[in-house]
């Protein structure tokens, strides 16, 4: 059974006459406080053995005999358990560990330190220090890393004098003290933080040296041995960082290829150990061990939290193991195969469960940045992915929560899920669900929810944004969201997601958008055929009748009489601008044509975008054989003003489509699509220059393919 030791023991300031410099500095600084832990009760078999440790508890270093712990308990957040499970707490002031030993140091009043060796019955050894403005900045053995107005230095008893040692080759301004890494050496780095050193306890110098890869970020987690150094250090290149080891011996260096930032090291003779926070074989977040010798890593444990370097070899690691939470302690055989002993229990961790969860059944997403949460709290820290299907088209989208606290929230907004909007209507949600670490069973939920997405102009497949209608040479309708146009650029190397609204379109030689959720295309006889549009496809076609051959472009989209309704616009073979006016039905689509004007001819493209310009009616843009661009505001009474030129250079475009009122001014964008690029042009709102300069959106073509664009 397992022995714990309630009583106080306060190391007062009895003195021990001679402690000679050996040669060895750790300091443990102190940890981070910690809530109280709830009370270790009933523990399981495996665990009866060993002495409870807190939940909470922060390992702050490893002995021989046991180790140094901290928790928020008021009054004595110290205390030492042994590996026979006694614990002493210990009252009064901050203490620290020397890493691989026994010996304590208790910070107290009035300048003055407190040493004693918990692997003993030896009388505790008092320091008095005399120092201005000084900091205490850790121990190794029984000498103290101090810093004041002048610097760095260490602090030994001698008999009865205190023995104060300048460090040799530490440069000015040196910063962010480590101890401790070893027991006979810490480290420094420079005052702009791109230096490294290690400084060994003994001689008081400075042994080796490492310089960051990183002029911005430095050095992160960092480790010393008297053979070795070892630090994380971010690359300027994208691939984020890597632990570096240096061999102080050789001076020469390589990359260890486990542990990722913020995972402290533990360096042993052989072996430097890393919190796996990267990758490993099977689940969970286990410890890795790489020799220092270079060879293979290894493994152990489900989960590492805290790792400290402990004595012989060994090291003590808060952690997990088939699930039983606690404190092991870990070494590594002459087969250099791994073990871990389990030295004080947490408990067990509970599996995974549900606790709430907030899922709404109906909710709207109308504005370009609308969102709606879906939360679950479970009883642990946990990570999710969620899948919705979207139940009239199998469409899927997927989002990610990465585990941070009990309550696991998702977001789903306009922009973010696939980079492209929600459809409209039904869907089915699956939400897989695992604990932080992914040691133990997940959790599978279900349910189904309604988007309801107000409608939206040119949008053709139900997802509240506007679309740019694109026939490909093979044939097939696809509408491609505004929104994926702008923000998916060829360099993301993200495809686009377009909706397919049908195949078997190069029937029609032209082809139109006259109104909201409606196409018309013109076959090789002559007829005209119109499409209307139900959530994510079109419908039969409708005849709407022949002759049509005498048109050589048609165009549709502009309200130009101010029904409400878009209309239709072709010229015919002889330079005549015809005007067709929908009437709202499908059978009789379009009223008798009405003649604007001749002199089209002139035109090889035509685009009718909507209100552009904020005149009486939806207006009408013409490009003429030298590339010049045209504006005809619309009048609102089926007819145009004189046109207006916006600029030359429009060769360069095969096609100019709607791109929907992205700038939220109530007049619509255009865009732009040539054989090499696509523009986005914003409204200004101006008549004499409607447009603000283009914003490249990089080869587009290679993006969405050939193929007719309006």
């Amino acid at each position: 059974m397992s022995r714990v030791r309630t009583t106080r023991l306060g190391l007062t300031a009895a003195v021990l006459t001679a402690a000679a410099v050996t040669g060895t500095l750790l300091i443990a600084p102190a940890a981070v406080a910690a809530p109280p832990a709830a009370p270790v009760t009933a523990l399981p078999a495996a665990a009866q053995d060993v002495a409870p440790f807190p939940k909470e508890g922060k390992l702050v270093s490893a002995g021989k005999t046991g180790f140094l712990y901290r928790t928020d308990v008021a009054g004595a957040p110290f205390s030492w358990m042994g590996y026979d499970g006694t614990v002493t707490p210990l009252a009064g002031g901050r203490y620290f560990g020397s890493a691989g030993s026994d010996m304590l140091l208790q910070e107290g009043t009035d300048d003055t330190f407190t040493l004693r060796d918990m692997g003993s019955d030896a009388d505790p050894v008092v320091i008095k220090s005399s120092g201005t403005y000084q900091v205490l900045l850790g121990v190794s053995g029984t000498t103290l890393v101090m810093h004041d107005e002048k610097g760095p230095y260490l602090l030994d008893k001698v008999g009865d004098d205190v023995v104060r040692r300048g460090i040799t080759g530490l440069p000015a301004g040196a910063k962010s003290f480590k101890v401790p890494v070893d027991k006979e050496v810490f480290t420094s780095t420079s005052s702009d933080g791109q230096h490294l050193y290690l400084i060994d306890v003994a001689t008081a110098k400075v042994t080796a040296t490492a310089t960051s890869d990183n002029s911005v970020l430095g050095f992160d987690a960092i480790a010393g041995s008297k053979t070795h150094l070892a630090w994380y250090d971010w690359t300027p290149a994208d691939d984020g960082g890597h632990f570096h080891l240096l061999d102080v011996a050789t001076g020469t260096s390589r990359i260890v290829p486990e542990g990722g930032s913020g995972s402290d090291p533990a360096l042993s003779k052989d072996w430097i150990a890393l919190r796996n926070t990267r990758t490993g074989p099977g689940k969970g977040n286990p410890l890795a061990l790489h020799p220092l010798a270079g060879g293979e890593t290894r493994y152990v444990l489900d989960r590492a939290d805290e790792v400290k370097t402990g004595a012989d070899g060994s090291f003590l690691v808060k952690g997990a193991l088939a699930r039983e939470e606690g404190v092991y302690r870990v070494t590594v055989g002459a087969d250099g195969e791994p073990a871990a002993e389990l030295v004080a229990s947490s408990g067990r961790l509970p599996d995974l469960a549900l606790v709430s969860q907030e899922v709404p059944q109906t909710f709207t997403l109308d504005e370009p940045y609308d969102s709606q949460e879906f939360r679950w709290t479970f009883n642990q820290p946990a990570a999710g992915t969620l899948t919705l299907v979207h139940t009239a088209t199998g469409r899927e989208y997927t989002r990610y929560s990465a585990p941070s606290s009990p309550l696991l929230s998702i977001l789903l907004s306009n922009t973010d899920v696939n980079n492209m909007g929600l459809y409209s209507g039904a869907y089915t949600w699956k939400l897989s669900a695992t604990e932080t670490y992914d040691v133990g069973p997940g959790v599978e939920l279900s349910g189904s929810f309604t988007v309801n997405r107000p409608a939206a102009a040119r949008d053709h497949d139900e997802n509240g944004v506007a679309d740019v209608l694109v026939r490909d040479p093979e044939g097939t309708l696809k509408a491609y969201d505004t929104n994926q146009l702008q923000r998916i650029y060829e360099e993301w190397n993200r495809p686009l997601e377009p909706t397919v609204l049908g195949t078997g379109w190069n029937t029609y030689t032209l082809m139109a958008s006259p109104s909201e959720r409606t196409v018309v295309g013109r076959d090789r006889d002559g007829v005209l055929w119109i499409h209307k549009g139900e959530g994510q496809k079109l419908l039969p076609r409708t005849k709407v009748g022949g002759g049509w051959q005498v048109y050589n472009k048609i165009t549709g989209g502009s309200d130009l009489n101010g029904d409400g309704r878009g209309d239709l616009l072709a010229t015919d073979t002889n330079g005549v601008l015809w005007f067709y006016a929908s009437t709202g039905d499908a059978t009789t689509p379009f009223k008798p044509r009405v003649q604007i004007g001749g002199g089209w001819q002139q035109y090889n493209l035509l685009t009718a975008p909507g209100n552009i310009a904020g005149a009486s009616g939806g207006d009408l843009l013409a490009r003429d054989t030298a590339g010049v661009l045209w504006l005809y505001l619309g009048k609102g009474d089926g007819t145009f003003t004189a046109r207006r030129q916006i600029g030359g250079g429009w060769q360069q475009f095969t096609d100019l489509a709607p791109f929907g009122d992205k700038n939220k001014d109530g007049l619509v964008d255009l865009y732009a699509i040539g054989a090499t690029t696509g523009r986005h042009y914003p409204t200004s709102g101006l008549v004499d220059a409607p447009f603000k300069p283009g914003v490249t959106l990089n080869h587009q073509r290679t993006v969405i393919g050939s193929g007719t664009v309006f």
